[in-house]
């Protein structure tokens, strides 16, 4: 049988596909087993306008040898990781808050207390879906004040259909240095295992708890509300208010004037139940989280407003892997 000869068509979209991530990212492989659009064809380019192949080549040998973090600007239509700074310590606000999770994920696991100092730079995959953010940063561990060089890469996914956003980090670790490694490695490394989390923190989010149900539920020991001093002892709980904030304000230019968020009360629920103290649920790799709060500096409604969030927590168990999903809406606050 004769071989098949690739059209020029099928060619194009092999090098689209090729510049728009590394070859083993979740943008091509999601957590979540995420739809792609389809591709209709209608960006690829004629033969003129294509760069040389020795461009290309160069281009690719970084996004491999730095896993995507590392990359030149390649001026190419047709897609790629594209090299951007921050405008400020917190614009992108997303990408602030990327950032902030990929530590986050990483202190859950390794038991550290890294914060972040400041963001290099990151990259974004230009046409890509689902969007990925590959960023580096410096962060230093509070309890011995030894600084670093961080790389997370964060991948977002809105769900309208379902009505909340998810985001999920398949790297986060300290930076690597730059060159030729096992692909076969980095894709393990890359790849969800959603097998590993239990169907009850799949599908649709749950319904916002009545007081009904977190009583009854509450006797089971499912649910924890939290006190102040876990508010206190547990800053990221911050961090996944303003996950919700933004979610809820997403496009506002100006969110971090609002901040600190007042939380108001918190709420863990968890599969397992009878924890003994029933405040290690914080430490659950997987969870749902019931949050109220306010914004702390006015609100951009310029009304007060209470926001109700929901938020769940699910991780796969391999290094460097979260996964969050959010819900938020905001009521009166006469309303509560």
């Amino acid at each position: 049988m004769a071989d098949t000869i690739p059209s020029s068509g099928d060619e194009q979209r092999e090098r689209k596909r090729k510049l728009e991530t590394p070859s083993c990212s979740a943008s091509s492989a999601s957590p979540k087993s995420l739809p792609f659009p389809a591709d209709d064809g209608d960006d690829l380019l004629s033969e003129e306008d294509e760069l040389a192949s020795d461009e290309e080549e160069e281009y690719q040998r970084q996004v491999d040898d730095s896993d995507g973090f590392d990359v030149d600007y390649l001026p190419h239509p047709l897609g790629g990781l594209v090299p951007n700074e921050m405008k400020d310590d917190y614009s992108p606000f997303y990408t602030f808050l990327y950032s902030k999770l990929g530590i986050h994920c990483y202190n859950l696991q390794k038991e550290t207390n890294f914060k972040l100092i400041r963001i290099h730079k990151y990259n974004t995959n230009k046409g890509g879906y689902p969007f990925a953010f590959y960023i580096t940063l410096d962060a230093a561990d509070t309890r011995n004040n030894t600084p670093c060089t961080f790389q997370t890469c964060v991948v977002e996914y809105p769900t309208p259909e379902w009505g909340y956003f998810s985001v999920w980090t398949e790297l986060s670790r300290l930076k690597v240095p730059n060159g030729p490694r096992a692909t076969s490695d980095v894709c393990n490394e890359r790849r969800w295992r959603d097998e590993a989390v239990d169907d009850f923190y799949k599908g649709k989010m749950p319904n916002w708890l009545t007081k009904d149900e977190l009583a009854a539920a509450t006797d089971k020991g499912q649910y924890y509300e939290l006190q102040e001093s876990d508010l206190l002892g547990n800053e990221w709980l911050q961090l996944y208010a303003e996950f919700a904030f933004h979610v809820r304000w997403r496009g506002h230019g100006g969110l971090p004037s609002f901040l600190p968020l007042k939380m108001k009360k918190v709420i863990v629920q968890t599969l397992e139940s009878g924890e003994d103290p029933p405040h290690l649920k914080l430490k659950s790799n997987n969870a749902i989280f019931y949050m109220s709060f306010r914004a702390g500096n006015g609100d951009p409604t310029g009304m007060p407003v209470v926001y109700h969030a929901m938020i769940r927590e699910t991780m796969d168990g391999k290094p460097g892997h979260i996964v969050l999903e959010v819900q938020c809406w905001a009521c009166k606050a006469s309303s509560e």
